[in-house]
């Protein structure tokens, strides 16, 4: 009974830290003004998906191990994701052409591109627009996945475990 709690309190924890990510990032998008590259709004989907995962294991005692592996999993491709970010950041690698691009641009007669392109706010997945600690918002979210990976592996081991008594 101890350990029910005990894994509940965990995973509700697990689930506040991303849904406080998510918070601050749309924070600042919204309130301060950062705009996001194509890279760091696919670094919120994991984070999104854990959280509402997460949800459902809390509901759900029955799944609770498959939901584990799975938030595992999800939060250890989003630590993936930020890492391959941040070593673009870094100029470690080249990033993906496409992310800055405009979409439909087949669909657009000439001028009507012309005002896309002059109006469309550019922001490059190898620019950092905000730092702290001279660590970009994408280096946080490494660490704070990576860490997040560990604990989140940690409980679906302990969920194992008890599964297994």
């Amino acid at each position: 009974m101890t350990f029910f709690f005990h894994t509940k309190q965990v995973i509700l924890g697990l689930l506040l830290c991303s849904s406080a990510l998510l918070v601050s990032v749309f924070y600042f998008e919204y309130v301060g003004g950062i705009i996001p590259c194509k890279l760091c709004i696919w670094q919120r989907l994991p984070h999104a998906i854990v959280v509402f995962l997460g949800i459902f294991a809390l509901v759900n005692n029955n799944y609770r191990l498959i939901i584990s592996l799975t938030c595992s999993l999800t939060i250890f491709s989003g630590f993936l994701l930020s890492g391959y970010h941040v070593g673009i950041e870094h100029k470690l690698w080249p990033g993906p052409q496409s992310c800055s691009g405009i979409d439909a641009l087949n669909t657009l007669s000439p001028d009507l591109f012309l005002e896309t392109i002059l109006k469309a706010p550019i922001t490059k997945c190898d620019e950092v627009t905000w730092s702290f600690l001279k660590i970009s918002m994408a280096g946080w979210n490494f660490i704070f996945s990576f860490l997040l990976t560990i604990i989140w592996s940690q409980t679906t081991l302990q969920v194992f475990k008890t599964s297994k008594t």
